[in-house]
């Protein structure tokens, strides 16, 4: 499947166009018998996602797409809150993930790092929150 796999992306880089739409293909593609977490807690649905993944990697550092970030200010917000966070719960690093052990996972950026700030669910790697 995966000789199969890399030769349809192969055939649409060839052919031409618009091929940003292959991540997203990719990256939707789930395993019936789960996943598994990347080492700093990015949970990866699938191969065939960590596939679309390493696309996404590629197509970002070549320049066709341009991975959404939060900006430098969110960046300050959200390490301030983390450390916040931290000493609110007296968390311990075990040097596995840079967000506590405790935190869930983002539906956005499929990272263990959403946790309970201000009285929302929000996510310390990209921002994402439940209130908005």
């Amino acid at each position: 499947w995966i000789v199969a796999l890399t030769r349809i992306i192969s055939a649409v880089f060839r052919k031409g166009g618009d091929v940003t739409f292959l991540v997203e293909e990719l990256r939707s593609v789930f395993d019936p018998h789960g996943g598994y977490f990347k080492k700093g807690g990015k949970f990866m649905p699938s191969l065939v996602a960590e596939i679309g993944d390493v696309l996404e990697n590629h197509l970002c550092m070549i320049g066709i797409l341009k991975k959404s970030e939060p900006d430098e200010h969110q960046e300050k917000y959200l390490k301030d809150k983390a450390a916040e966070y931290a000493r609110k719960t007296s968390v311990e690093d075990s040097g596995a993930s840079d967000y506590p052990e405790s935190a869930a996972l983002c539906k956005k950026c499929l990272t263990k790092a959403m946790i309970m700030l201000d009285g929302c669910l929000t996510c310390l790697n990209c921002g994402e929150s439940k209130c908005g």
